[in-house]
Parts: C-alpha cells; structure tokens; sequence
C-alpha cells in the first residue's frame, strides 16, 4: 500500500498524458501534441535522470500539450487558450516557487506527534504537484471539441481553476505576511512536537543519493539505548528510505536556519556517520557534543580524514583506529577517541561455522566499489571474473556481495553484472547453491553472508576488518598495486592471504585459504588489535553505555573556544 501511495504523482502524471492523447484525436494539428505527450510517457516510464525531475519536465510537457491542444481546437475555445497559458505559466515557471511560498515553515517529518491543519497538509510540495496533475486532466477534457462534451466541461474547468487559483494567492498572501511577521520562519507545531519530546541526541545526516546504508547500519543500535533522539536529514533523496527502517522522530531539515533553531535544551550531543559537507552546518554550534561515528571501520583513507578533528569524539573500533590516524599525521588527542568495538558484529558467528560433514566450502568474495576519485578506488572489479573462475575450478559454495554504491559507477555495475552471468552458468551446469545478485546483497545481510562463509575474500574495506572478527581465513585484492608497501598502508592485511595486483597468485591464495592457513594465530592477535577484546554479547551494552556518556556528563566552551568534557 505505501509503495502504491508513493507512486500516485507518477500514476497521476500517465493519467494526465493519457487525457491529453485523448483530447488531441480530433484536434486538427495533432501530431505535435501527440509527440509531447509520448515523451512524457517516456520520461515517466523511465524515471529519467531521476523522479524528482522526471514529474517535473512531465507536468510541464503535459502543460505544453494541452495549450497546443487548446489552440488546434480554434473557434470558440480560444478563451480557454488564455487560461491554459496562466497554467503553462505556472507549470513551467512558477511550480517550485509557488511550492516554497505556500510551504512557509513548513517541516517535513515522520513518527512526531503533530496534528497539522488543513492548509498545512495541503501546502506542502507533493500536493502541490498533485493540484497540477488534476488540474490538467480537467483541462484536457476541457479542450476536447465542443461536439463531444460541450460547455458544461468548459464551466467545470473554469469553476475548478478559478477556486485553484484563487486559493493560491490567498495561500501566497499569506505566506508573505507569515514571513513579514517572522523574519527565520520555523513550523511552529513541529518544535512544539520536538520540545515535548525532549531528545537527549540527535543524529545528522547527509550524503550521496544510495547512501542511506551509512545510518542505517546504526538504526538498531541507537534504538537500544532507550533514551529519546531524533535523526535529522539534510537532503530529501534520503528521507523516505530512513523513515521506511525506523520509528525515531525524523525531521528533514532542508536550510541552515531551521538547524539553528530546531535543537531544544534537551540535547547534548550530535551524531554522524560521515564527513558529509552539510555536516560543518551543525558542528559550527558549539554547545553540544559532536561524535563521529562513520559507516565501517576500515584501513581506508576515508578512516583516517583530517576531517575527524572537527568532531569533539571519534568513536573507533579498536587501538588500529586511533594509530591509523596517528600513522597518517593526523593529531587527534587521545582523549577524544572511545574504543568501543562494532556493535553490528553482535549477530558475528565466531570460529569455525558449523556445517554438515561433507558439505562443499562456502567462499564470499565482496568487492567494494571505485570511491569518489581514483586514489581511494580500491575495487577490485576488473580483476573479478579472474577470482571468481578460479573459485568456481575448486569445489565450493560461491557467494559473490558487491557494494551498494557499486551501481553508481555504469563501467563497475558492468563487470559486476558479467560476473554473475558466469556464477548463474556455473549454477544451472553443476546444481551448487550459489548466491549472487538481489539473493546476496538485499535479502540477506552482510552478517548473514559471513556467517555463511568459512573463508572471504575482501578488498581494503571495512568488509575486511569485520570479517576478522569471525576468526576465520581471509584474503585481500591489491587493484592498485601497492605491492611491498601493501602491511605499512593497510596493517590488518598482516593476517590476510595477498593476492597480487592482476590476481596471478589466485591459486596459491585459494590453496592457503582452503587447505593450508598457515596465518591462524597471527589472526587472533590482529582481531584484537582491531577489534578489541569483546564479547558478542557485550558489544550491543558497551555501544549503549558509551552513547549514555556523552551526553550524561555537561559539556562547556574553553578558553580556545573548542568544547570540552568537563
């Protein structure tokens, strides 16, 4: 039901395109409003270059066809030419503009306790889009020739867009006194909902669009700790996702005045889970406690940002975390990090896993994806069909994860696409249960994959350092060639398997992970340092615990002007 819910603006947009291509069958000069409306039936079908533009270019199209429409028919519609100009005009020029002026302080929010009024409800930007689907489906009817529907169509049209109309400039009219009255104007019903909820934290967040797995691997955690919170979202691509994966109050705070204004008293500290730029927009308020958790712990660069030193806490998994900084020249006080493990590793089957005597070896293989620019692309797609045919020689289990953001990059999806239609062969030919595609990277967790697996192998990703966690023999890719100066770079590959930059050593790397494992004490040593010394029971209560302090204890400004535990 929510998944029809949000599709009706597209639905609406297909009947509009619809009622347009009806209108135009008798009109004398069709074929241009004809094309019109094709292209938005393309456009919607498509969703490209994505939704939020995708209705917008739709209505305006449809717009378009429909003055077109209104002109073939001549003669006594000509009035009506000049109406649906007004509308052309507003579709095209004025949509998002009246949005934002009927949206005055208006705050989209989930799981708040707010009673909106009418105006509100009907203020917001979907109804907006809404009235101006309806509005030219009635019009469409509207300009059908006179021999089919006649002038009550016509009365109808005009009576519907008169009262649209008019309830726009009152709506306007009001937003404009609204502003003239309050100069940062705020919904006042949504911080009365915030001020009665009395949050103790918050979480920001901001990114990419298909980021929305870097806060949802937090989600079930944050929900143990018991106390109230809420989750901020800077940008609107990422809110419906979040708010489909938990009940915590979610605000989508679009401008830099409202994150000003929306924090009660209540809350001592601020969370994160990236180094999103919007994110300096909240640490500029000094009076709160701002921690830094990120979305994995691993050796790569991203782990290691000279960002982190804006943050008053940097929550790390264990003593590698606070060297890798170091190492890098990066000098963050001691006294800001937390060692506090990685609470998503509770659910992690440690030592071997138990199967049936007998049963085939189940080898994950998860390649990242390319990062943001060339120096941090540790993927080791192009190498992948290599590995993967060799694991498929050995009699095994294949379990093949790709990264989320892997679709992002069209070059990347493609060699990934290619390897699972050699895993999908290899399956139909010998019967063994390989896992690849939706069966491996959204119905199941990453847990669920490594559980499953008795050896992986990983590129430089957080993938990596989770896995050691498990205890069990794991191999690393080097796409990039690091070579020689692979241990000093990325230390936890000291008990890891290497495969060389083409993969060449593949079968020596299989026969070390499968048979041999000369490295499994050297593994136990590494997982501490990594991961610290934490039982699986225990790592769900210490994330709790830490979360509690921060904002149990008070904070205050220093001579330097950098907050401070007291």
């Amino acid at each position: 039901m929510k998944k029809l819910l949000k599709s009706l603006p597209i639905w609406l947009n297909l009947l509009a395109v619809g009622a347009v291509v009806t209108a135009v069958a008798a009109a004398s000069q069709p074929w241009i409003t004809l094309l019109l409306a094709l292209t938005v039936f393309g456009m919607i079908t498509w969703r490209i270059p994505d939704a939020l533009i995708s209705m917008r270019m739709a209505r305006t199209l449809t717009a378009l066809a429909v003055l077109i429409t209104a002109w073939n028919n001549g003669g006594t519609d000509r009035w009506l030419f000049l109406v649906a100009g007004v509308l052309v005009t507003l579709f095209i020029v004025a949509a998002d503009t009246l949005a934002k002026a009927l949206n005055v302080g208006y705050l989209m929010s989930s799981n708040l306790d707010i009673e909106r009024s009418l105006r509100e409800r009907w203020s917001t930007p979907p109804a907006i889009g809404l009235i101006m689907n309806w509005l030219t489906i009635v019009y469409a009817a509207a300009a059908w020739p006179h021999g089919a529907l006649g002038t009550a169509t016509d009365l109808a049209f005009v009576v519907v867009t008169g009262a649209a109309l008019g309830w726009t400039g009152i709506a306007v009219l009001g937003g404009y006194l609204h502003r003239k009255r309050e100069p940062h104007p705020v919904d006042g019903r949504v911080m009365t909902a915030v001020t009665r909820l009395q949050p103790k934290f918050v979480i920001h967040f901001a990114g990419a669009r298909e980021s929305e797995y870097q806060l949802n691997m937090w989600l079930p955690y944050f929900e143990q700790v018991g106390d109230p919170y809420m989750i901020l979202i800077r940008d609107r691509y990422l809110y419906d996702e979040i708010a489909a994966r938990t009940s915590a109050p979610i605000i989508l705070v679009p401008a830099q005045s409202v994150l000003d204004t929306i924090l009660p008293r209540s809350v001592r500290a601020c969370y994160y889970v990236n180094h999103a730029v919007k994110n300096a927009q909240l640490i500029k308020l000094d009076n709160y406690l701002h921690v830094q958790l990120m979305h994995g712990d691993s050796d790569k660069a991203i782990s290691r940002s000279p960002v982190s030193l804006m943050y008053d806490r940097v929550f790390v998994a264990g003593q590698a975390g606070i060297d890798r900084y170091h190492r890098h020249g990066v000098d963050i006080p001691n006294y800001k990090f937390r060692k506090i493990a990685r609470p998503q590793l509770h659910d992690l089957r440690v030592g071997e896993r138990d199967k049936v005597e007998g049963a085939r070896p189940v080898v994950l293989y998860t390649p990242t994806w390319t990062g943001l620019t060339a120096d941090v692309n540790y993927s080791s797609l192009k190498q992948g069909k290599r590995i993967v045919e060799a694991v498929l020689a050995r009699d095994v289990t294949l379990i093949f994860r790709t990264h989320p953001y892997t679709r992002t990059n069209a070059a990347y999806q493609a060699l990934a696409d290619e390897i699972k239609a050699v895993i999908a062969a290899d399956a139909l030919q010998t019967g063994r249960p390989h896992l690849w595609g939706a069966q491996a990277e959204t119905e199941v967790s990453l847990t669920d994959c490594v559980n499953a697996a008795d050896v992986t192998i990983s590129d430089i990703s957080g993938t990596a350092s989770d896995w050691i966690y498990s205890g069990r023999p794991f191999a690393m890719t080097d796409p990039k060639g690091f070579k020689e100066r692979y241990l000093d770079e990325f230390p936890l590959a000291k008990a890891a398997y290497l495969l060389e930059p083409d993969a060449g050593n593949i079968e020596k790397v299989l026969d070390e992970l499968l048979v041999t494992d000369s490295k499994a004490l050297l593994r136990a040593e590494i997982r501490e340092y990594y991961l610290g010394d934490v039982a699986p029971e225990d790592l769900v209560p210490l994330f709790v615990q830490e979360v509690k302090a921060t904002y149990a204890e008070p904070v205050r400004k220093v001579a330097t002007g950098e907050s401070a535990l007291v």
